[in-house]
């Protein structure tokens, strides 16, 4: 599966999204300041605003239907409060989508999130982990993230962004934070001023090194 985006405009009161080209076939971490047009990317991407251009999922042109047709799932800083217990939550999700016990247990293992299903009481962080439970069970074409660990501290963060690296469909992530980028991302896009400056494949590198990375991007 490939997310593929190509001529991308969208426009957000005076400023302006240009996407050329980007795709996705992994976890691709999109980092810029605030304010860069990482979150107006994603709505546009998503359906959410006006946009000319092509964006593409499962191999179809979804850039003339509505969010519900597209099969992207999109994850926001807050997550989604579950309106009963994680169990029967990603039950009443899976018969939503035709599934049943079995493919909850198969997201459930996947992502090692067994120790959650009779909890209540859930942290921010359990509650994103269950909402990225409940989009796998959608079968999406892709996830978008939009700073999904926000709310969160290190330890938590990387719970999450284990469980990110696990997924296994293709992850358009946003975040403003380079080393949580170079942690969880497959591929690193730098946004800048409604333009992707620059994308390089992640390499295993001494934390240390980050800064002087993230600073050869902005070059």
């Amino acid at each position: 599966m490939v997310l593929k985006i190509t001529n991308l405009k969208a426009r957000r009161g005076g400023f302006q999204l240009y996407v050329e080209r980007l795709e996705v076939n992994s976890v691709v971490a999109l980092v810029g300041r605030n304010g860069s047009g990482k979150t107006t990317l994603l709505d546009a991407v998503a359906g959410l605003i006006p946009a000319e251009g092509a964006v593409e999922a499962c191999g179809r042109d979804v850039s003339a239907l509505p969010p519900e047709e597209r099969r992207l799932v999109y994850i926001q800083a807050t997550p989604v409060d579950l309106p009963m217990k994680p169990r029967r939550f990603l039950r009443l999700v899976a018969s939503k989508w035709g599934k049943g016990e079995w493919e909850v247990k198969e997201v459930v293992e996947r992502l090692g999130i067994g120790n959650l299903l009779n909890s209540s009481g859930l942290s921010t962080g359990q509650k994103q982990l269950l909402n990225i439970a409940a989009g796998l069970l959608a079968e999406p074409c892709a996830f978008l993230m939009d700073e999904p660990t926000s709310h969160l501290d290190w330890f938590n963060k990387r719970i999450v962004d284990d469980v990110v690296k696990k997924i296994g469909v293709p992850v358009l992530y946003v975040t403003h934070d380079p080393f949580e980028a170079f942690y969880v991302g497959d591929v690193i896009c730098l946004i800048e001023g409604g333009r992707i400056r620059g994308c390089r494949e992640n390499t295993p590198a001494d934390f240390s090194e980050v800064e002087r990375i993230v600073k050869s991007l902005y070059l």
